[in-house]
């Protein structure tokens, strides 16, 4: 039944539903409008009484397409109907809405632009365009056919990138738990306990990270080229004078960050692929412990960086300790058909945009 009133979608979903069950039994034009009439009520009732004795003042009957465009002029007119696709086609994932609500409102607004819903590739490209940048990027180097094809694969993306960000709270939440824990007074016991390590072929004394000695590094702050006493920085900045123990908390190394380091090793291979859907030059260097993206680069991974708990102490080719503290987490790399998932650490380099290491 339909009264009449303001509500403009009340109108269109009235037709929709008697429409569904005329083609379900296939009622002739005459029969279509017939069969209307006594679902009238109200206000919809007396603007049929009116439009009926019009028509008929004019000697004519109305077929069912003109009884629904003068029934649309009423009550769902061409202004509103432009209102709803326009806010299709401004339609958009947000941030705080689920692919399943995105997908729901997408289907609802759809109807009023069926240009873009009768044919699957049309609709499945509409869908995937109103994505979320953080889905809507992962997808670009893919190919879908159908709508249903996008949807299932977004589907799984987003449960996904819900448990990447759910681990990394964790993981941050129970890190700071354990900074609290592990802060034992500085008396008794506890004074005299030291991590230990083994005992280094090179300098023969027991410290953790790189050797200085084997580098020919300056024991205070880590650079070649002077010795601690001559050293400029504070003393104690990255480790104590005269005992050997290094407190470096994190260390890394890679074997090339340059054209001419590449020619001078074989165990490193030069490439492009696509991270994050950009396509970067790529150092695959089998001595590198992490990986690692340019400072220049790192703008177009296009995700949030994050600082590192610990700083990194980054062991060069030219026997350089370079510090590193922020990180780009869960970015992807295409390679083929296949997608892998690693965390890049911003690094000063020049000529690759990423160090792809063993991790």
């Amino acid at each position: 039944m339909f009264e009449g009133g303001a509500d403009y979608l009340a109108a269109e979903a009235w037709i929709r539903e008697i429409e569904e069950m005329y083609d379900a039994l296939q009622f002739s034009e005459e029969v279509k409008v017939k069969l209307a009439v006594p679902m009238l009520r109200g206000n919809a009732k007396f603007w049929w009484i009116a439009m009926k004795a019009a028509v008929q003042g004019n000697g004519g009957q109305l077929t069912w397409e003109e009884f629904k465009a003068k029934f649309y002029n009423q009550y769902f007119p061409q202004s509103v109907r432009l209102v709803k696709q326009n806010e299709f086609l401004a339609l958009k994932q947000t941030e705080n809405m689920t692919v399943l609500e995105y997908a729901s409102k997408f289907n609802e607004l759809g109807r009023f632009c069926p240009q873009f819903m009768e044919e699957e590739i049309s609709k499945a490209n509409r869908f995937e365009q109103g994505l979320r940048y953080g889905i809507r990027s992962r997808l670009a180097v893919l190919l879908f056919t159908s709508y249903q094809d996008v949807l299932e694969r977004a589907l799984k993306l987003e449960a996904e990138l819900n448990r990447a960000e759910k681990e990394r709270d964790e993981l941050k939440r129970s890190r700071a738990t354990g900074d609290q824990n592990a802060r034992p007074r500085n008396t008794g016991e506890n004074a005299n306990k030291k991590k230990k390590f083994g005992v280094c072929k090179f300098c023969n004394k027991s410290h953790g990270g790189p050797c200085f000695k084997k580098m020919g590094a300056c024991f205070n702050c880590g650079q070649v080229g002077h010795i601690a006493r001559d050293c400029q920085q504070k003393k104690n900045d990255l480790r104590p004078t005269g005992s050997g123990d290094q407190k470096q908390k994190g260390t890394a190394r890679v074997f090339a960050l340059t054209q001419q380091d590449v020619s001078a090793s074989d165990s490193v291979v030069t490439g492009t692929i696509s991270i994050n859907s950009v396509d970067a030059s790529i150092l695959f260097d089998s001595g590198s412990t992490h990986s690692f993206v340019s400072n220049k680069f790192s703008s177009s991974l296009h995700c949030l960086s994050e600082k590192l708990v610990e700083p990194l102490y980054v062991a060069t080719p030219l026997q350089k300790i370079v510090i590193a503290d922020i990180i780009f987490k869960n970015c992807i790399i295409q390679l083929g058909e296949k997608e892998l998932v690693t965390d890049l650490i911003q690094l000063d380099m020049q000529d690759f945009d990423i160090i792809l290491g063993m991790d």
